[in-house]
């Protein structure tokens, strides 16, 4: 019997094209929804010798799909706190047709031992709330809150659920604030893991870095690898090449 698969999609949601492979993901039409970031990160990551992966705080699930898109043979958990992102991640996921390579987990990634063992992914990713309390605009929303603030977690945090749960050499990437990369540091050296690669983003070629992608090392032993910057745009409207490139145009 076959599913109709626009059931997957309630009122109040939208239907969006990730113009990816032909993946859409279901989002709340009002409140947070997913940004170029969630891209940028799942492009970012290498996953040469990846069978596992985990995404923290995976939101609407698009790092898993684009991940799978990817990858036909990698396996991949997603963690949310929020359980109707977490609902919703679940459908987009099914909708995909991912059950079999793709889970979603509603959990507190603090709480990351109870529903996964250590060291079972060879890659860790997250897009993790990049600003800590007390710090520029809280949003009404309490979604968008959550996702922009370190309300519910905060870079320690994140930074100590990824090295739980990465095997011996696994990779730890994620994007955040050029700015706290110094905090990012000593947070990464004191749950064990080295930073490997880094690459800025900036939105403009003339314009400082705002926001890095970083990968770190479980028990690391290679040097520091910095990457070209990442400009998203070119001119106002037109994206950089390489972004172009990931969409085929």
């Amino acid at each position: 019997m076959t599913t109709d698969r626009s059931q997957l999609v309630y009122p109040g949601e939208s239907l969006d094209d990730l113009i990816l492979g032909g993946m859409k993901v279901i989002q709340a039409r009002q409140g947070y929804r997913f940004s170029l970031d969630a891209v940028i990160l799942a492009h970012f990551a290498r996953l040469d010798g990846v069978a596992n992966a985990v995404d923290l705080g995976t939101g609407s699930g698009v790092i898993p799909l684009l991940l799978a898109l990817r990858d036909e043979n990698i396996h991949i958990t997603g963690i949310e706190i929020q359980d109707e992102a977490a609902e919703r991640a679940c459908r987009s996921v099914s909708y995909n047709g991912l059950s079999e390579r793709i889970r979603i987990i509603q959990a507190d990634m603090k709480d990351i031992s109870q529903y996964l063992p250590a060291g079972q992914a060879q890659l860790v990713l997250s897009n993790p709330p990049f600003w800590k309390k007390g710090e520029g605009h809280v949003s009404q929303d309490p979604a968008a809150a959550l996702s922009r603030h370190e309300i519910a977690v905060d870079l320690k945090g994140v930074v100590e659920a990824a090295s739980y749960l990465l095997s011996p050499r696994g990779h730890f990437c994620f994007i955040h604030r050029t700015e706290r990369l110094q905090e990012i540091i000593v947070a990464l050296s004191a749950s064990r893991l080295k930073l490997t690669r880094m690459r800025t983003v900036h939105s403009f070629p003339h314009e400082e870095s705002r926001l890095v992608l970083l990968e770190a090392q479980k028990n690391g032993r290679k040097s520091l690898q910095i990457l070209p910057p990442l400009f998203i745009y070119e001119s106002p409207g037109n994206y950089g090449v390489e972004i172009r490139q990931w969409y085929g145009s």
